[in-house]
C-alpha cells in the first residue's frame, strides 16, 4: 500500500485488493480524520464507509489494483470517499440494481429489510452500501466507465 499524495485536501492510495489491507486502511482513515474533525463520530462513519467500499472492491474487482481517494471539499463542507476498481459486467449490473434498490425507499425501512434478508441468507449479506447510507448518513453515487467502477460516499460536514 502506497500513499501517493497527502495534503489538506485529499489522500490517495493504490493497492492490490487484499482483505488484510482493509482494517489497516480503516484505522488510517479514522486517525486521519480524528486529527482534523472535531466530530469524532463523523470520523468513524467516514472510516466505516471507506472500509465497506474497500470490501466491495476486494470481493468484486476483476484486476489486481484498487484505488481509494478521499477528497475534502472545503467550500462545500463535504468529504468524498471514492473507491475505484475494474469489475466484470455482471458485477456492475448487480451493483447498479443494489444501489437503485437501497435508494428507492426510506433508508431505515430498506436497512431493516436488508438486515432481515441477511439473517436468513448465508454468504453475502449485501449490507455495506445500506450501512453507508443509513448508519453513516452519506449520499452514494455510482460512475461506470469502460468497466471501471467508481463508487462515492459523500458526507456533509458541520460548518466550521
Amino acid at each position: 500500500m502506497i500513499t501517493e499524495r497527502l495534503s489538506s485536501d485529499y489522500v490517495e492510495m493504490r493497492f492490490g485488493p487484499r482483505w488484510t489491507y482493509i482494517s489497516c486502511v480503516r484505522r488510517f482513515v479514522a486517525s486521519f480524520f480524528m486529527i482534523g474533525l472535531s466530530d469524532k463520530e463523523r470520523a468513524e462513519q467516514i472510516s466505516m464507509a471507506a472500509s465497506e467500499l474497500l470490501e466491495n472492491a476486494v470481493k468484486y474487482a476483476s484486476e489486481e489494483e484498487g484505488y481509494l481517494k478521499i477528497s475534502i471539499a472545503k467550500a462545500d463542507n463535504e468529504v468524498d470517499v471514492c473507491v475505484k476498481n475494474k469489475a466484470e459486467p455482471h458485477h456492475i449490473n448487480t451493483l447498479r440494481r443494489e444501489l437503485a434498490l437501497i435508494q428507492s425507499g426510506q433508508p431505515e425501512a430498506v436497512y431493516l429489510k436488508k438486515m432481515e434478508e441477511a439473517a436468513m441468507t448465508e454468504g453475502q449479506s449485501r449490507l455495506g452500501l445500506i450501512r453507508i447510507l443509513f448508519e453513516a448518513g452519506a449520499r452514494l453515487r455510482l460512475e461506470v466507465n469502460d468497466g471501471e467502477v467508481s463508487i462515492h460516499a459523500i458526507f456533509k460536514l458541520e460548518a466550521a
